[in-house]
C-alpha cells in the first residue's frame, strides 16, 4: 500500500510539473506604461523644472525609454520665447573725442558692446542680436541715410562680432539722429520674437529728427522751438517703442566725463545740456521708458558689463551653475531590467553605467544658460517577458531624482523629484470563441511536445478527480 501512495505521488509531482511547464511556456505578457509622466518639480523661485517622462515603449519587446529633463525656463512661460536685442550705436563725429587714457568714445563703446554679447551668449539661450548705427542726414558731410543695419538679428555670435569689427573700422559721420535710429532698429524685430529689446549706445543729444528737423550747434538751445521739437520727437519715439512691447535701454555718455576734443581741448557740459538730456530721457531714478544710464566715458565698461546685462538677463532668464543630476533606480529596474543610454545628453557628461553600490546614474550638466532645456535619454528592456514575480506589479522607474545647482549669486539649492514614471508586466489572455473551445476538446493531441494552453486547466482537473478517487479507494 505503502509503495501505491508514493507512485502515485512521484506520478502526481512528475504530471504537475509538466502542466507548470506547458502553462508557463505558453503564458503570453506585455509591458504597458502605467504612468507615462512624473510631476513637473519646479526649481527656487518656479525659474525652471524637472521631469521625467517615458517617451517611447514597445509593450511586446518589454522596452521604455525615459527622458529626463532639466528647463532653466520660468513656470508662466510655456514655451521658450525667442528674444531679440538691436544695439543701436551712435558714429556721430563727437564719438571720436578720447577720453584722458587716450581711447576715443567709439572705441570703448564698441569694445563694450562685443564684451556684452559675448555675456549674453554664454549665459543665454534663444537669443538672436543686430547692429544698428546712426550719424546724421541733413548736414554738408552727412550720409544719404541717418541710420543703417550692421548686422540684422541673428544668433551666429561670429556675424555679430565682425559687424561691431567693420564699424569700428568705419568713420565717424555729421550729425545725431536718435529717432532714426530707434526707427531703424524696431524694423528688424521678427513676428514671432517674444521679447525684444533696443539698446541705445549714443554720447550726445541729437540734432536732427525723423521728421526732417535739424540744428546746427550753436542752436541747440532750450530756447529754438525747432530744438525742443526734436527733443520731445527723441522722447516721443522711445514712449512709442515701449509701447510696441519694446524694452529700450538707454545709455548716455559723454556729459560731465572730462573727455577732450581733436584740440585736446576738456569737453564740458552745460546747464541746458543735462536739462535737455532729462526732457528725453528723465532721470535714472525716473526714466522716460525702460531704464537710463548717465555714465561717464570711464565708466562705460561697467555700466555695460554690470547694469545693462542685468537688465537684458531679467528678461532672458538667468543661467544656473553647476547643476547635477542624481537619478536613483529601484531593486526592481537594477535586478530585472538592462539598461542603455539613447545618444548623448544635450549636454553635459554622463556616467558610463549603473553604480551597482549606489544603484543611480549622475548627469553632470554644468551651466544651464537662461531659457535654456537639457535632455538625457535612457533605455530600459525587460530581460524575462515571463518574470512570474513582476507580473501584475507596478514598477516605479525610479526611487528620487535629486537636482543640485547654484544661482548667479552661488547659493546652493537641492530640488528632488519623489514621483515617476510607473510601468507593469501583464498577462494577455487570449478568449477562445465557443466553436474554437469544441474544436480545442475533441482534439486531445499534443503538437510538437506542448500541451495547448487552452487545456491546461482541463488537464489540472483531470488529474485531480484521478487521484481523489485512487486516493479514497486506498484509504
Amino acid at each position: 500500500m505503502l509503495k501505491k501512495r508514493v507512485s502515485i505521488l512521484l506520478i502526481f509531482i512528475l504530471i504537475m510539473g509538466l502542466c507548470s511547464s506547458v502553462y508557463a511556456t505558453e503564458l503570453k505578457t506585455n509591458l504597458n506604461v502605467v504612468q507615462q509622466a512624473s510631476e513637473t518639480k519646479y526649481l527656487e523661485n518656479d525659474q525652471g523644472y524637472i521631469s521625467k517622462t517615458i517617451v517611447d515603449s514597445n509593450k511586446e519587446t518589454g522596452e521604455v525609454t525615459v527622458e529626463l529633463k532639466v528647463a532653466n525656463t520660468k513656470k508662466d512661460v510655456l514655451k521658450s520665447k525667442d528674444t531679440e536685442i538691436v544695439l543701436v550705436i551712435d558714429n556721430s563725429g563727437s564719438m571720436d573725442f578720447k577720453t584722458a587714457d587716450g581711447r576715443t568714445r567709439k572705441s570703448i563703446l564698441l569694445d563694450s558692446a562685443k564684451k556684452f554679447v559675448n555675456i549674453i551668449f554664454d549665459t543665454s539661450s534663444n537669443v538672436r542680436i543686430g547692429v544698428v548705427k546712426f550719424c546724421g542726414e541733413m548736414g554738408l558731410l552727412a550720409p544719404v541715410y541717418a541710420a543703417s543695419v550692421i548686422t540684422k538679428p541673428t544668433s551666429n555670435k561670429e556675424d555679430i562680432m565682425n559687424g561691431l569689427t567693420t564699424m569700428e573700422k568705419q568713420k565717424v559721420q555729421s550729425g545725431t539722429n536718435i529717432q532714426k535710429g530707434l526707427m531703424k532698429a524696431e524694423t528688424l524685430f521678427s513676428e514671432n520674437a517674444g521679447n525684444k529689446v533696443i539698446i541705445l549706445l549714443t554720447d550726445g543729444l541729437p540734432n536732427e529728427d525723423g521728421e526732417r528737423n535739424n540744428v546746427g550747434d550753436k542752436e541747440m538751445i532750450l530756447t529754438n522751438e525747432t530744438y525742443k521739437k526734436i527733443l520731445e520727437n527723441t522722447k516721443n519715439e522711445l514712449l512709442n517703442i515701449k509701447k510696441n512691447g519694446i524694452m529700450p535701454i538707454s545709455l548716455m555718455t559723454g556729459v560731465n566725463s572730462n573727455d577732450v576734443d581733436d584740440d585736446g581741448e576738456v569737453i564740458t557740459s552745460t546747464e541746458e545740456d543735462i536739462k535737455a538730456i532729462e526732457m528725453i530721457f528723465g532721470t535714472e531714478e525716473k526714466p522716460t521708458a525702460g531704464k537710463f544710464y548717465n555714465a561717464k566715458t570711464t565708466d562705460i565698461d561697467k555700466v555695460v558689463q554690470e547694469d545693462i546685462t542685468k537688465d537684458v538677463q531679467e528678461v532672458l532668464n538667468k543661467p544656473i551653475n553647476e547643476v547635477k543630476v542624481v537619478d536613483y533606480f529601484p531593486k526592481d529596474i537594477t535586478e530585472n531590467f538592462e539598461f542603455s543610454y539613447v545618444g548623448e545628453p544635450s549636454t553635459g557628461t554622463k556616467s558610463d553605467k549603473i553604480n551597482t553600490e549606489t544603484n543611480t546614474i549622475e548627469w553632470d550638466i554644468g551651466k544651464l544658460k537662461g531659457d535654456e532645456v537639457a535632455t538625457l535619454k535612457y533605455k530600459l528592456k525587460i530581460k524575462d517577458m515571463k518574470n512570474m514575480n513582476l507580473l501584475n506589479k507596478t514598477i516605479a522607474t525610479n526611487e528620487k531624482v535629486v537636482l543640485t545647482y547654484k544661482d548667479t549669486a552661488s547659493k546652493d539649492y537641492t530640488v528632488t523629484l519623489t514621483s515617476s514614471p510607473t510601468i507593469q508586466l501583464s498577462e494577455v489572455k487570449e478568449d477562445l470563441n465557443p466553436e474554437e473551445t469544441q474544436n480545442s476538446s475533441k482534439d486531445a493531441t499534443i503538437s510538437d511536445g506542448v500541451l495547448p494552453a487552452a487545456r491546461s486547466k482541463n488537464i489540472h482537473r483531470a488529474i485531480y478527480s484521478f487521484f481523489r478517487f485512487y486516493f479514497n479507494n486506498i484509504i
